[in-house]
């Protein structure tokens, strides 16, 4: 009997919806309990579902556990940040440590997603919860438990294609093969050629956000960086840079016409479940359409544990994504002048693969 065709859809789907209960159920749960201010943590820990996704479940146990201790690692040194006041040299420097230790690990992994948007997405908004050393205890209950129950969901596939695969093998998609890693990458020129250009555009996207006058969230300048900015292994291009503006002026659009309505706290439990269902079905596609579906979810949860008018939210989201867009594509622009010139390029070696 042949077995018929694998769907792509299918595929996208399998992780997609893994990734959706891995945030969902958390920010439910708090919801139901409550407590929506410490939403964000629950989201942050959610994402660690998505790392690994299509490696064999031997190898992916690992992955995504020390994705979750990255993701943990990150919210806990955001929220020291926070406690001491969120001085902005403090900020900078715990940025940049975020940046060194997760590229360095992302890269050792050789993981999807490659980029560190999400730890420095996790460090910089737990700089900016306001917290006090008595919520220290509940908001590490909550990462914890987030944290291990995305780990779950992220290996509960294995059970599932146990149970069912021999019935239906054509509705799974395929497992990749075992990657061969080694922390011999992190003595390559590659590896530090990345870090660099993501310490570099941070800091300069986040210190000129900084200057702006009547505009916050500079973070998002940097998330819109480190996002665009290509990871070891990749190539340097511009469209990314340009599909991040627009996927995300759409996709503020749909956010500030969903926070206008006023949704309750359950309305963006369900926001945050579709908004995160569909990124990852079409994060393999189209990354601007991907931020249509990912700027809704972030600001929405983001709105939660920091309630704000949704057209400044608006104003400044495009502003500083804009500034980061500009600013990645300067450097990607001295990125490809500089291979010209050398005739390799940023981020791959002899012995990495540029792809």
């Amino acid at each position: 009997m042949t077995t018929p065709a694998h769907s792509t859809r299918t595929t996208n789907l399998e992780g997609a919806a893994r990734a959706a209960i891995a945030g969902g159920v958390p920010l439910a749960l708090l919801v139901a309990l409550g407590m929506p201010g410490y939403a964000a943590f629950a989201m942050f820990a959610g994402f660690t579902a998505i790392f690994g996704a299509t490696e064999p479940y031997r190898q992916r146990m690992v992955t995504t556990g020390i994705a979750a201790a990255l993701q943990g690692a990150c919210m806990a040194a955001g929220l020291a940040v926070s406690l001491s006041g969120a001085p902005l040299w403090l900020q900078g420097v715990g940025l940049v440590v975020v940046l060194v230790v997760a590229v360095c690990t992302l890269s050792a992994l050789q993981t999807i997603p490659a980029q560190p948007i999400f730890p420095v997405f996790a460090f910089c908004v737990s700089a900016l919860v306001p917290v006090r050393p008595a919520d220290l205890p509940l908001v590490a209950t909550i990462i914890v438990a987030s944290l291990a129950w995305a780990w779950l969901v992220a290996m509960s596939g294995g059970l599932i294609r146990l149970v069912l695969h021999p019935r239906a093998p054509h509705v799974f998609r395929p497992i990749a093969q075992r990657k061969h890693r080694s922390l011999a990458v992190l003595r390559t020129a590659a590896v530090w050629e990345t870090v660099g250009l993501n310490v570099v555009g941070a800091l300069v996207a986040g210190a000129v956000a900084e200057t702006v006058p009547g505009l916050g969230h500079p973070y998002w300048a940097v998330i819109a960086v480190v996002s665009t900015l290509p990871a070891i292994r990749q190539r340097h291009t511009v469209v990314r840079a340009v599909q991040r503006f627009v996927g995300t002026i759409g996709g503020t659009v749909v956010a500030v016409g969903i926070l206008l309505l006023e949704p309750s706290a359950w309305w963006i439990v369900v926001i945050a479940v579709i908004g995160q269902l569909f990124a990852e079905i079409f994060v393999a596609r189209h990354y601007a359409v991907t931020l249509l579906f990912l700027t809704p979810l972030a600001l929405a949860v983001s709105w939660l544990s920091l309630p704000e008018a949704p057209e400044l939210l608006a104003l400044d989201r495009i502003a500083q994504t804009t500034l980061g867009a500009v600013v990645s594509v300067g450097l990607l622009v001295l990125g490809r002048a500089i291979e010209r010139r050398r005739g390799r390029a940023l981020g791959a070696t002899s012995a990495i693969r540029t792809v």
